[in-house]
């Protein structure tokens, strides 16, 4: 094993042959047993969004985005990804990443940084998106598998990649969850998570060591440049899928978008953007039903069940009109607490056991793995958490089940109307205005109880939100208190017919829907709703000739439909 050194830099320059290690083509990886199903179905990350900016030049690209992510880049189901420990022979790592024999192994999110980086550093030099392709569909067409490990295992050292040691969220939903692997009495080795740099937090620490207990004195940090001759690790899934064929992956496709954002197998770094925001690491389920289990018999009624998180880390962007906002949520039975102040298990049941949870954009939305499934989460946000954060914690309401609701507001910055460049980093701070700050509580209203909402937009953004989320409770409440604009706003009935398709009772929501269609006549989703709607039924589509006159080009995505729904009934 050699010394350490500093950060390091990789040779990017190298084909993508001789960069990216192929699972069952190059030498030096095993699985440890026969590869399983390596992805799964899930239901979908219950997740909505909404605008409160107090400015058109902000609000027009935020609803824009947030219709286009729903349209075109949600898939029909939440995906599962597995994580299968390996073993590996002539590791070196680098810094946070590890190569196989001189090749640089796929896993997860450190696989999705090394994609994004060997584009980066060959910008304008070569075409390295279009020389990945080439060599992935080379590697699909091989169909490889990887052999299977027949040795012993016992004694040998477990090691694993961390971006860093710390930052919550990366740490949280990147690593920690690895180490489920190796809680188990047959694992007698050492742990090594090694860093981009060797800079490790104390409450990192009390993670690994809350979660894993088995493991106390046998997890270590590293950083730099180390060679191990055989030790275990892991794989995951996700980066598999454009390394290998359909004997270790398929079926994807049938979940996916039928978007130019989805390009199945081919490396596409945006579409792998797309499987990322929809799938999340078989391993947070585990570490989610380990953390619960932790819990269990616990004594935690001193706990709030409705809170804001505030910040005291020293890289905190303050909220304008945060303290406005606390104290009408004080009101409301909210209490404002910090994730600092408590142990990981006391996050972990603050979570399990919370009603409503908000703040604004931040590492602590990571906690969500842990919430309850009828908890709603509340996030505070600009149009630049919109455009390049938003993506970051959904998969974690994949792995919870929970509600999870972004609220994109303004910035925190002289001229707010003007706001600044918007670029993904670093993060600017929020501004909550009088306007945002009484959306914010006639959102937090309608879930708590009942609200009244004078402006018709706004009412049915709110109605809209609670039905993506899956609240049907508060739908229901919000409609019922809302009559007249339930029954004018076509929207609204398309939210209640829906309501009634939950609970299978077709009739009434085949009435709103046509209802709807006539006070629109340019939906075409609608349109292919209503027919549907009456192929499930066995019934006459009268519907279906008025959508091969009104569109045309979308007969082939209606019959897909057709397909799909009929697959399902079986």
């Amino acid at each position: 094993m050699t010394e350490p050194t500093p950060r390091v830099t990789l040779d990017w320059q190298v084909p993508p042959r001789d960069f990216f290690f192929a699972p069952g083509v190059d030498d030096g990886l095993w699985t440890v047993g026969p590869l399983p199903q390596m992805w799964d179905k899930r239901p979908k990350g219950r997740i909505a969004a909404a605008s409160v900016s107090e400015f058109a030049r902000f609000e027009r690209p935020i609803e824009s985005h947030i219709e286009t992510h729903f349209r075109r880049r949600s898939f029909r189901s939440g995906l599962v990804f597995q994580t299968v420990p390996v073993v590996l022979e002539g590791l070196r790592t680098e810094g946070h990443y590890l190569a196989v024999h001189d090749r640089y192994l796929m896993t997860g999110a450190a696989g999705t940084r090394l994609r994004n980086r060997y584009h980066w550093y060959n910008e304008g030099l070569r075409d390295a998106d279009a020389e990945t392709a080439e060599y992935f569909a080379r590697l699909q067409a091989k169909d490889p598998v990887p052999p299977v490990w027949d040795g012993p295992t016992e004694g040998l050292d477990f090691v694993i990649d961390a971006r860093n040691a710390f930052n919550f969220y990366h740490f949280s939903t990147e690593t920690l969850g690895q180490l489920c692997l190796v809680d188990h009495d047959g694992f007698t080795g050492q742990v090594y998570i090694h860093c981009d740099r060797h800079d490790v937090k104390d409450f990192i620490r009390d993670w690994v060591d809350q979660m894993f207990p088995r493991l106390l004195g046998r997890v270590h940090f590293r950083s730099g440049r180390h060679r191990y001759d055989r030790c275990l690790s892991t794989l995951n899934a996700r980066h598999l899928w454009y390394q290998s064929g359909p004997t270790v992956m398929d079926g994807i496709d049938a979940e996916a978008p039928d978007t130019h954002f989805w390009k199945g197998r081919d490396p596409d770094r945006m579409s792998l953007a797309v499987l990322a925001m929809n799938s999340c690491d078989g391993l947070l389920l585990r570490l989610r039903k380990t953390a619960l289990h932790l819990i269990e018999g616990g004594e935690w009624d001193h706990l709030p069940r409705r809170f804001w998180v505030g910040r005291k880390s020293n890289r905190v962007r303050p909220m304008w009109g945060e303290d406005d906002l606390t104290d009408a949520l004080e009101n409301r039975g909210f209490k404002v607490i910090y994730f600092e102040d408590y142990s990981p298990l006391e996050q972990v049941a603050l979570m399990a056991r919370a009603e409503v949870m908000m703040s604004y954009h931040g590492a602590g939305f990571a906690n969500m793995m842990f919430a309850g499934p009828d908890t709603h989460c509340i996030e505070i946000g600009t149009l630049q958490t919109c455009l390049y954060r938003w993506q970051d914690f959904m998969p974690h309401t994949i792995v919870s089940g929970c509600r999870y609701t972004s609220l994109f507001a303004d910035f925190n910055v002289t001229d707010p109307a003007e706001g600044p460049e918007i670029r993904s980093r670093p993060l600017n701070a929020v501004r909550l205005g009088p306007v945002g700050q009484a959306r914010v509580l006639d959102y937090v209203d309608a879930i708590l109880g009942d609200v009244r909402i004078d402006d018709a937009g706004w009412l049915a953004r709110v109605a809209s939100c609670l039905g993506r989320t899956d609240d049907r409770v508060a739908l229901e409440r919000l409609l019922d208190g809302h009559p007249r604009a339930a029954m004018a706003d076509p929207d609204l009935m398309i939210l209640r017919a829906n309501l009634y398709l939950a609970d299978d009772d077709e009739a009434p929501a085949r009435l709103l829907l046509e209802r709807a269609w006539e006070a629109t006549g340019d939906r075409p989703f609608l349109l292919e709703r209503l027919i549907l709607l009456c192929d499930r039924a066995g019934a006459d589509a009268p519907w279906a000739a008025l959508h091969r006159d009104l569109y045309p080009k979308r007969a082939n995505l209606l019959n897909r439909k057709l397909r799909r729904q009929r697959r399902r009934r079986g």
